[in-house]
């Protein structure tokens, strides 16, 4: 695959000439080389078109709790579902994801020939682990673009092409062909077990550790409606140390808090730049908002959360959502989950705990249909949300009037939809919405789940490069 070349070496190997050959006996000598190889793999998740952005701001665009109202013809392509296979978004999350990947192999490669007392068993299992994450995370988070989701129509729909070997000379360059959605959810999930089971589950922040490991582990068994084993995962992530803060807007206000499993950080020196920030794209003070809130997610997620019986019971007091309270109040709602309009430098959760609440109290009411622990984990979510404010303008709690209870629901899938309902507000403007519509085969904005209008093209120049890629239907 050609945008292999230079690109997996060049970031890191800046003193090896020519950057298209370079193999892995001059490149790879001690540890430190290989640890500085994997941090090229964070540098390519870090990018704009892959982690800092990428996943989130497609999957908003995508879905139906955003509007496009910026003025890059990239996005509006995408906002309407006119896209091409020259659109340069689609081409950069599929350059930068297959560089990372390439930077993940090249870890891997290296561990099995580095000769280096310093190479420890302890710190080869980790390094080891977090290649196999960032590869098995970022072949995972790429199918839900560029393939069906899980179950759409057949064990034949192609998904991207698995790659576990490296490249690092010319002559290692291969043309694969697009594989099966099933077989790169099968990798994915080889890569993610192995790297739960080699790596703390805690560590530094922005890097792989095991419970961000079984988290994506757990996305996967959602995505493939496998509830009893996302259940089960799920229970893991919660029982893991990462404790929910005390309101929703601590964990995007001050970054790494508590309820941070992993984030792709953005810093001031290393921020992707004022037409690539959250921010930019969100806030009102970025370009004033080129991400807004629909409409449909305004009526039908933020103002229909809390129920109609609850705001009366709440008599001459009134409830507030402080979820709603990150958007700007005006005729246009802006995201201000992201607000570092001024250095661009907001970070991207991929992991935080209480998307984990969410999922395993749905997984749970599928299973066992109305039960107790699908109420608590879903009120735990909502009581640190909703709070109860007296004409004085003074805040208390509400969990008495906005706690669920057994009996407020008619049947299970009265719960199921209160528990997706809490996760599209708790989680908007996170990249999660695209994926929950489709997994539940739900229209996204008027097209049916498995339309191919809402499938990212192959590249135009992987197409030319490669005679084994085959396009998506309609491009």
């Amino acid at each position: 695959m050609t945008l292999f070349l230079g690109a997996s070496c060049t970031d890191f190997l800046t003193d090896l000439s020519p950057a298209q050959s370079l193999p892995s006996s001059e490149a790879f000598n001690r540890a430190a080389d290989l640890e500085t190889a994997l941090i090229g793999g964070y540098n390519a998740l870090q990018s704009s078109d892959l982690g800092a952005t990428g996943f989130a701001i497609n999957a908003n665009v995508l879905s139906d709790n955003a509007e496009w109202r910026g003025s890059f013809p990239s996005y509006i392509d995408m906002y309407n579902r006119q896209l091409t296979a020259a659109n340069p978004e689609i081409g950069g999350m599929w350059a930068q994801g297959y560089i990372a990947i390439n930077h993940a192999n090249l870890v891997l490669q290296g561990l099995t020939t580095v000769d280096d007392p310093a190479l420890t068993t302890a710190l080869a299992n980790r390094l080891r682990g977090e290649a196999l994450f960032l590869r098995g995370m970022i072949h995972f988070e790429m199918v839900r673009y560029y393939g069906q989701p899980w179950g759409a129509s057949s064990s034949t729909d192609l998904g991207i092409p698995v790659v576990t070997m490296a490249v690092d000379e010319s002559t290692d360059i291969t043309f694969p062909a697009r594989n099966t959605v099933a077989e790169v959810y099968a990798q994915a999930i080889a890569d993610l077990t192995e790297a739960a089971s080699l790596l703390a589950p805690t560590g530094a922040r922005g890097r792989a550790n095991g419970t961000a490991a079984t988290a994506y582990l757990a996305e996967i068994a959602f995505q493939q409606r496998d509830y009893p084993q996302a259940a089960a995962l799920a229970q893991t992530v919660i029982e893991a140390g990462y404790d929910l803060t005390a309101s929703p807007e601590i964990p995007f206000i001050n970054e790494g808090s508590s309820e941070e499993i992993m984030a792709v950080i953005n810093t001031v020196q290393d921020n992707p730049g004022v037409n690539g920030s959250l921010a930019t794209f969100h806030h009102i003070n970025g370009r004033g908002g080129d991400v807004v809130v629909n409409p449909d997610l305004k009526e039908n997620g933020y103002l229909a959360v809390i129920p109609a019986e609850q705001l009366a019971e709440a008599g001459p007091d009134t409830l507030i959502d402080l979820r709603s309270a990150l958007l700007t109040s005006s005729d246009i709602f802006n995201v201000e989950k992201y607000e570092d309009f001024t250095n661009n430098a907001d970070d991207l959760m991929l992991v935080r705990s209480a998307t984990f609440y969410l999922m395993r109290a749905e997984a749970l009411a599928r299973i066992n249909g109305i039960n107790a622990e699908s109420l608590e984990l879903l009120n735990t979510i909502r009581n640190r949300s909703i709070r109860r404010v007296n004409a004085a303008g003074e805040q208390s709690d509400a969990s008495d009037i906005v706690s669920y209870e057994a009996s407020d629901f008619a049947d299970a899938d009265a719960l199921i939809e209160a528990i997706i309902l809490e996760r599209r507000v708790e989680l908007a403007f996170e990249g999660n919405r695209l994926h929950d519509l489709r997994r539940l085969q739900r229209e996204v904005r008027g097209v049916p789940f498995n339309a191919d209008i809402l499938l990212f093209p192959i590249p135009q120049r992987e197409i030319d490069a490669n005679d084994m890629l085959v396009q998506n239907p309609g491009y």
